[in-house]
């Protein structure tokens, strides 16, 4: 009998150690996978992507408006410039992506998610550390809606700088189309469906 206590003793130390091997395997390859798909901050900022830092209408579809937002005292309660400026709310940890700089007046060219023109606002704004949005996640180009820009086509800019082509395909401009007649038609709303 004493032999029988032995074997039973020494298979449950072989099954012991078989399951800290089987947990500790599992516990590296839950690493492995974790780290493998991670996301890579640095990468997505060294592609041009930027996390926001400022909560308030600090952006602008123009760039001459956006200076003069950089250089209002209090552009976030001056609603009649807000207004002028067509400015725009960034919140803090919205992803945008950097499509120009202008290092002499400290501003940026930036796309957004959910905004159909590219908007203006100063660098200084814009962090290539990630930040948490106030959900307290930090946003990627997949969970903004972005998407991986790699090298984005531009939208359409109010100041009306030549070669940047419409982003409404279904509008061909000629020689003789109307800047005007070709901005109403993309900021008018599309016609709601009729009810039967």
């Amino acid at each position: 009998m004493i032999t029988e206590d032995g074997s039973n003793s020494v298979g449950a130390t072989q099954k012991g150690l078989a399951a800290k091997l089987l947990t500790l395997l599992c516990l590296l390859t839950a690493a492995t996978v974790t780290t493998a798909t991670a996301t890579d901050f640095k990468a997505l900022a060294d592609q041009g992507y930027r996390w926001v830092r400022v909560n308030g209408p600090y952006a602008t579809p123009n760039k001459a408006d956006a200076a003069k937002l950089a250089n209002a005292k209090s552009a976030s309660s001056d609603v009649e410039l807000q207004d002028k400026a067509h400015a725009y709310f960034l919140l803090p940890g919205m992803l945008v992506f950097v499509l120009e700089t202008d290092t002499a007046a400290g501003l940026s060219r930036v796309r957004a998610s959910g905004i159909v023109v590219d908007l203006w606002t100063e660098t200084k704004y814009l962090s290539a550390q990630p930040l948490k949005d106030s959900y307290g996640v930090t946003e990627t180009p997949d969970s903004s809606g972005l998407g991986h820009l790699g090298s984005p086509s531009p939208s359409p800019s109010p100041n009306g700088s030549p070669g940047t082509p419409l982003a409404n395909p279904m509008i061909s401009p000629d020689a003789n189309t109307d800047r005007s007649v070709l901005d109403n038609q993309l900021m008018s709303p599309s016609p709601s469906p009729k009810a039967h």
